[in-house]
């Protein structure tokens, strides 16, 4: 056994030990119920993920190093928290870099044009495949918007009166740092502000 296929083993073993109907959500993956296994794409070829194997589905030969670049892939988002919630743009790896273009062109923007946004709702929500999230309280306007299959926004908005302006915050799906490098996270909300004040 040389190192790969070492390697290769202690990936499907960690991978075993989630269930892969969560997994298959979370990464686009199909889940077959009555063999309990995983069917994924890897550049033009199906493969097939058991709980101890991953072999190409049409029998053919394949590369270990393929196959362990789609138990990482699959591991990427195999944790039990993965997905589950929304997180500040500040909290995502290497943002502080961006923190002041994305108050500038994102949250400024927002807070600028809250109560136009509020009284478009139900045309915004429309438009841009936007849904209602509820659990927030003091928000005049909590909605969601699917950005990818697996990347959404939610843009909270507070309209403010004489005494406290408008405030404005844009969260994304926990995830998403996962599937987009966070310049490309920063430019995706950038652009959601210019969509929603246009």
């Amino acid at each position: 056994m040389d190192n790969y296929d070492k390697v290769l083993d202690t990936l499907l073993t960690r991978l075993a030990k989630f269930n892969f109907a969560i997994i298959s959500s979370r990464t686009g993956a199909e889940f077959d119920v009555d063999t309990e296994a995983l069917r994924i794409p890897f550049f033009g070829k199906q493969y097939t993920v058991t709980k101890n194997s991953c072999f190409a589905s049409d029998g053919c030969a394949d590369d270990t190093k393929d196959k362990i670049l789609i138990i990482d892939y699959l591991l990427s988002f195999g944790g039990l928290d993965a997905g589950d919630g929304w997180i500040d743009f500040r909290e995502i790896p290497s943002s502080f870099a961006y923190d002041g273009a994305f108050r500038a062109h994102v949250e400024s923007v927002l807070e600028k044009n809250a109560g136009t946004i509020i009284r478009r709702k139900a045309e915004l929500i429309d438009k841009y495949n936007g849904y209602n999230i509820t659990g927030y309280v003091e928000p005049d306007f909590t909605v969601a918007f699917q950005v990818f299959p697996r990347v959404e926004c939610l843009v909270l908005l507070y309209e403010g009166d004489e005494e406290v302006g408008a405030g404005a915050k844009v969260l994304f799906s926990s995830n998403a740092h996962n599937f987009l490098t966070t310049e490309s996270l920063a430019a995706i909300a950038e652009t959601l502000a210019r969509r929603l004040v246009s």
